[in-house]
C-alpha cells in the first residue's frame, strides 16, 4: 500500500489538539492591542503637543522599540523585569515576588511595547493628515474644539488609521506565535508540543498556518466593514 507524503489523520488529530489554544492567541492578542492603543494614544499626543520631558521620552519609546525586533524586546522584559524588581528591592527594602510574575503578563508587556510604538506613528500621521484649516474652520461657525475633532477630524482621521491600524492588529496577532520562547503555550506552541513524540512537524505547522491564514481572513473582513461605516460621513451621513 502507497504511503501518502501528508499524513491527513495526523493533520486532523492536530487540529483538535492545537483548537484550544486558540482563545490564548486571540487573548494576547487583544489584550497587547488595547494597551497598546492606550500607550500608542499616549505617546502620540505627547509628541504632538511637544510636552516637555513626556514627548522627548515619547520619541525615544518610539524610536527604540520600533527598531527592536520583537523576539528580542521580550526577551529583555523577560529577563529585566526581575532585575528591575531586585533594584527596587535594594533600594527601598520592598520586595516585589517577580518570581510570581506569570509569563503571559510578560509577553502581553513585550508584544504591548512594539505595538504601542507601531501605532503612536499610524495615530500621529492619521491625525496629522486632517489639514489644520478644518478645525479652524468647524471651531469658526461655532462648534466647541471637543465637537470640531469628534464631528470633523475624528472621522477622517479614523478612515486613514484603520488599514494601518489593521496591518498592526494582523502582525501583533502573528507575532504571538513568538511567546512560546518564553513558556507561553499559544497555537504555534501547542502543536510544537504536539509534534515531540514523532517529529511530523510538517503536518502540524499546516495546521498552524491554516489557522493563522483564517483568522487573518476574518478580522480583515470585520476592520473592512468598520473602514466602511468609518468613511460615511463621506457620503454625508457624518453627525
Amino acid at each position: 500500500m502507497e504511503q501518502s507524503i501528508i499524513d491527513t489523520t495526523y493533520i486532523y488529530g492536530t487540529f483538535w489538539a492545537v483548537i484550544p489554544y486558540l482563545k490564548v492567541t486571540l487573548y494576547i492578542t487583544f489584550m497587547s492591542i488595547v494597551f497598546g492603543t492606550l500607550l500608542g494614544l499616549f505617546s502620540c499626543v505627547m509628541q504632538m503637543n511637544k510636552v516637555p520631558v513626556l514627548g522627548q521620552l515619547s520619541y525615544l519609546y518610539v524610536l527604540i522599540c520600533r527598531s527592536i525586533p520583537n523576539m528580542v524586546l521580550l526577551y529583555l522584559v523577560y529577563y529585566g523585569l526581575p532585575i528591575v524588581f531586585l533594584a527596587v528591592e535594594d533600594s527601598t527594602g520592598f520586595h516585589i515576588p517577580f518570581e510570581r510574575v506569570p509569563a503571559m503578563l510578560i509577553a502581553i508587556v513585550g508584544l504591548t511595547l512594539h505595538t504601542g510604538a507601531y501605532l503612536s506613528e499610524i495615530f500621529r500621521a492619521a491625525l496629522q493628515s486632517v489639514p489644520k484649516g478644518q478645525m479652524e474652520a468647524a471651531q469658526a461657525i461655532g462648534m466647541t474644539w471637543f465637537q470640531a475633532f469628534r464631528r470633523i477630524v475624528l472621522p477622517q482621521a479614523t478612515v486613514f488609521a484603520l488599514p494601518l491600524f489593521t496591518n498592526q492588529f494582523l502582525n501583533t496577532m502573528k507575532s504571538t506565535s513568538i511567546v512560546f520562547v518564553i513558556t507561553v503555550i499559544e497555537l504555534f506552541g501547542a502543536a510544537k508540543l504536539y509534534t515531540e513524540e514523532n517529529s511530523q512537524y510538517f503536518e502540524a505547522y499546516i495546521v498552524v498556518a491554516c489557522m493563522f491564514w483564517a483568522l487573518g481572513i476574518f478580522f480583515e473582513f470585520v476592520f473592512h466593514r468598520l473602514e466602511i461605516y468609518a468613511s460615511k460621513y463621506k457620503r454625508g451621513n457624518a453627525v
